[in-house]
């Protein structure tokens, strides 16, 4: 990265080469005035002496080595996390952020290099939609709709001054104000998502603090220069440079949270599959009974949390005669059913084979009774176009109401003596527990 290279020596012969091992001088100067190094030269064995004047670290080389390769890098992970967990889809549009932002440096790299204003306003469009992606990202692992219409807006009137600043009156501050306050409004739109998250995980709290120093960068940066009073090429030197420095940090700080977000949520899948039944997507009996005895411990006396416990009539049948996926298709259109009817805070498992449970916190006995005999109803429909009229599926169910400080073992013996009593009055009915 040096030129202008020049070298003097006090005689020409082979004790130059030797010369130019053992001693140099560098002069390393910064393209913004003021930024200036110089390391005086040191005489050699022979008394001679090699100069290297005028080389140059431009701000832009950093822009286009660190920022470029470091925001590559993160794009990189990030693509092969979500190639190895599709099921968290947000993931992608992180991944495709970073790709941008790299590309976006690899740009300003090429602007500055070749002094041409046209990638210059180039970069400036990829930065933003780099941005953008974020905010998209994030907001689709909060589980809520990106804003697309207050991103469009955010976009147009960063743009359209940016490009007036740009090629009609060319004005740095003003295209600095403009573009920072730009990336600001996007980082205070993940804010936003991130604080109406109603229980903040560490994490989460971690990856809002970040982004909120990324906020309050993107406002400093017009006001650190102002401050600086720097003015001319001065004002771009040193404008670039805090921007190349900056953007470095930033960069890294909302991958590193972006990063702990992802472990955290990878964490909870896997927990949440050693918790779930693959065939139904029901809580398995691991999953299902520490919530239930949560929702024991928080009953009310007007309110006493109901067991249902379900079974399938005949199922071995099912299966002699439609073979295992035959077998799993009816307990696929069982667990459907049940995630249809049951109310939003019901507990519900499959406990084994053709077993289920479904634990109400809150239920009178009439109401845990109307509901198990609506899924029974629904069933035997949805169960008889499923087989074609070959079979006829059924389902048998005992209702339990808690008792007073009745434990979560006699609660589920008494429904399923409740549940023993419907097969032997014939299956295919609901009988309630003394």
């Amino acid at each position: 990265m040096y030129r202008d290279r020049r070298l003097s020596t006090a005689d020409s012969g082979p004790s130059v080469l030797h010369s130019t091992i053992f001693q140099t001088v560098v002069r390393l100067r910064w393209r913004s005035p003021g930024l200036y190094r110089d390391y005086s030269s040191l005489p050699d064995q022979a008394g001679q002496s090699v100069r290297f004047t005028d080389g140059y670290m431009n701000y832009y080389n950093v822009i286009g080595l660190l920022n470029t390769s470091m925001a590559a890098i993160f794009c990189i992970a990030l693509l092969v996390i979500w190639r190895n967990n599709r099921a968290l889809e947000y993931i992608w549009a992180l991944g495709l952020s970073y790709g941008v932002r790299s590309l976006c440096f690899g740009i300003f790299y090429f602007a500055f290099s070749l002094e041409n204003q046209i990638l210059r306003y180039s970069a400036n469009i990829f930065l933003l939609f780099a941005i953008t992606l974020l905010s998209i990202g994030l907001s689709n692992r909060c589980g809520r709709r990106p804003r697309y219409g207050a991103l469009l807006v955010i976009a147009l009137i960063t743009l359209g001054p940016l490009h007036y600043y740009q090629f009609m009156e060319p004005n740095l501050l003003a295209r600095v104000i403009i573009l920072n306050s730009g990336l600001a409004l996007l980082s205070l739109l993940m804010l936003l998502d991130v604080a109406k998250a109603p229980r903040r995980s560490p994490v989460e709290q971690v990856l809002f603090g970040l982004l909120l120093v990324s906020c309050a960068g993107y406002l400093l940066r017009p006001l650190f220069l102002i401050a600086s009073g720097a003015s001319g090429e001065r004002f771009e030197g040193s404008y670039w440079l805090v921007v190349s420095i900056s953007d470095a940090l930033i960069c890294a700080m909302t991958a590193v949270g972006v990063l702990a977000v992802i472990a955290s949520d990878v964490m909870d899948e896997i927990k949440t599959d050693a918790l779930i039944d693959t065939l139904s997507g029901l809580f398995n009996r691991r999953g299902f009974e520490p919530r239930a005895l949560k929702a024991l411990a928080k009953r009310r006396t007007d309110k006493p949390p109901a067991m249902i416990l379900t079974d399938l009539d005949h199922f071995k049948s099912i299966n002699d005669l439609f073979g295992h996926s035959g077998g799993d298709l009816i307990i696929r259109r069982f667990s459907e059913v049940l995630k249809a009817k049951a109310p939003g805070d019901a507990i519900m498992a499959r406990l084994g084979g053709e077993e289920f449970a479904i634990m109400l916190p809150s239920s009178a006995a009439g109401s845990a009774r109307q509901l198990a005999e609506e899924i029974r109803t629904v069933f035997k429909e949805v169960a008889l176009d499923t087989v074609a009229g070959e079979a006829s599926p059924t389902a048998s169910f005992g209702v339990a109401i808690a008792r007073e400080a009745e434990d979560l073992q006699s609660l589920m013996e008494r429904a399923d003596r409740a549940l023993y009593g419907a097969k032997g009055s014939g299956r295919d009915r609901v009988h309630l527990a003394e």
